[in-house]
């Protein structure tokens, strides 16, 4: 009797014990702190391996990315959780209604267009002169394929760093001066070539940018807030649309932005949210050059989505000698970045000045 009532007493213990033990599990879970990426993600980090010709630690590395993204920000979980502005811009502007797109284009054609500022150039008709006899020149190695890769929406010390830590150049593209970034300067003095990201008027986005230009501002307006950049960022190399479907489509908007763009020497790249941006034909009236977007690499939020793309804007550098390619600050994208050199084989990674 007194056995049996023992064994009974240590099975009651032994429950015990393990009905404490499940417990505290399930408390420490639910206090854990919310992550902000996907946690199907972060496996592939630690796999990441860097060159022997790089100089910064693979630890290193890995271990800020991770701080970075891991850790309790409100700010970066609503913005890591959300398609970059760019490409949703893009996809909002293939989806509508031709009716809908050339609604004020058709409006607008009826008139003749006249720049506000730039008068047509007269045709010049050269001297005739004549023809000499050309010399042979040494044949030299022809340079190889350039690529530059922007990655737009920086407006952190913290993502200023991470970009300095990849393994090729990365051009960023930092957000002008607002309440919501106030710091971006200082992002700019981290690297010797950079692009402000201007915030334009989009066909249709929910939240668009403090100090957003759009296609009914003056051009006394526009020209305010190209100064108020400069101003701010005197050694910038360039200027590209941020969203902006709507305004890089209107060729009076477009117009009134190269005046003001002219008026303080900064080109324009085009990051081509819409097909019938007017960027180009803005380009070839005012005799300037303009860059643009040939490929969007993190469209798909995945890291072998990524590296995919970078190999088609790999491909397209090769065929055409140069290319452009666009993507954000989002850990699939600097995971992907991170590992990908490889890949380059073949073509000059450069930064967005040597393109000028």
């Amino acid at each position: 009797m007194r056995s049996l009532l023992l064994r009974i007493v240590l099975t009651v213990l032994l429950v015990l014990s393990l009905f404490l033990l499940l417990l505290r599990v399930y408390i420490q879970h639910i206090s854990e702190p919310t992550v902000s990426i996907h946690e199907e993600a972060l496996p592939s980090l630690a796999s990441v391996k860097t060159l022997p010709s790089d100089k910064v630690t693979e630890t290193a590395s890995v271990a800020k990315i991770k701080s970075l993204f891991l850790e309790e920000n409100k700010t970066l979980e609503t913005k890591y959780k959300t398609v970059a502005s760019e490409i949703m811009d893009y996809v909002h502007s293939r989806e509508m209604k031709k009716e809908e797109v050339n609604q004020t284009q058709t409006t607008k054609a009826a008139k003749k267009f006249v720049s506000r500022c730039r008068q047509p150039v007269q045709k010049i008709t050269p001297p005739k002169t004549e023809k000499r006899k050309t010399v042979p020149l040494k044949a030299l190695t022809p340079p190889k394929p350039r690529l530059v890769i922007i990655m737009d929406d920086i407006r952190s010390v913290e993502e200023g760093e991470l970009i300095r830590e990849l393994p090729f150049h990365v051009t960023p593209s930092i957000f002008p001066v607002t309440s919501d970034h106030p710091d971006t300067p200082e992002v700019a003095r981290m690297f010797p070539a950079f692009m402000i990201h201007m915030p334009m008027e989009a066909y249709h986005f929910s939240s668009p940018e403090e100090h957003t230009i759009h296609t009914d501002d003056t051009l006394k307006t526009i020209e305010q807030r190209v100064a108020e950049i400069k101003a701010d960022f005197p050694n910038l190399t360039a200027i590209n649309n941020h969203t902006g479907s709507k305004f890089t489509s209107d060729r009076d908007a477009m117009d009134k932005l190269f005046c003001a763009l002219g008026k303080y020497g900064i080109p324009f790249v085009d990051s081509r949210t819409s097909a019938e941006t007017k960027a180009r034909e803005m380009g070839k009236l005012f005799h300037r050059k303009v860059l643009e977007r040939n490929v969007f690499l993190d469209n798909e939020d995945s890291v072998s989505s990524v590296l995919n793309q970078l190999k088609e804007a790999v491909r397209y550098a090769k065929e055409h000698k140069t290319a452009i390619a666009i993507c954000h600050p989002k850990p699939t994208t600097f995971e992907a970045l991170m590992q990908a050199k490889p890949l380059l084989k073949g073509v000059d990674v450069v930064t967005i000045d040597k393109l000028y």
